[in-house]
């Protein structure tokens, strides 16, 4: 399978692809492009503590510039994966819609990670994302 450069970049990355990686990357999209570069902006990522959700993390400092190694990045126990930017005093959070993190989980597959990521990766954003200024 043809993959873009983006999820393969990815994919090296983080050592494979999945569904929340691919999630985390779409996510930390947003936050660049809504702050620009990533000097002065924070994120709080909000997950299960563990993976597969937990990998989402990886995604936004690969997409967003933020990182632990920076400092600029924390990350906090969820239920559902979200990310609040900061740069500033303004906000954007960046949810999945209702529903999502429920297909995701019963849909997840090892076998057919490849596949199910570029789904993720080419749904459009407003099907995928709640993005909320605060």
């Amino acid at each position: 399978m043809e993959l873009p450069e983006d999820l393969r970049a990815l994919q090296r990355f983080h050592g494979h692809l999945g569904v929340y990686v691919t999630v985390g990357l779409r996510m930390g999209a947003i936050g660049k492009r809504s702050f620009g570069h990533y000097k002065g902006l924070r994120a709080v990522v909000r997950s299960k503590p563990e993976p597969p959700m937990l990998c989402v993390v990886d995604g936004v400092q690969f997409a967003s510039g933020c990182t632990l190694g920076k400092g600029n990045i924390s990350v906090e126990p969820a239920a559902e994966p979200e990310v609040t930017f900061e740069k500033e005093g303004r906000r954007v959070r960046v949810a999945l819609k209702p529903g999502w993190r429920d297909r995701i989980d019963r849909e997840m597959s090892k076998e057919r990670e490849l596949e199910q990521s570029l789904f993720y990766f080419e749904l459009p954003e407003s099907e995928l994302f709640d993005v909320v200024e605060a």
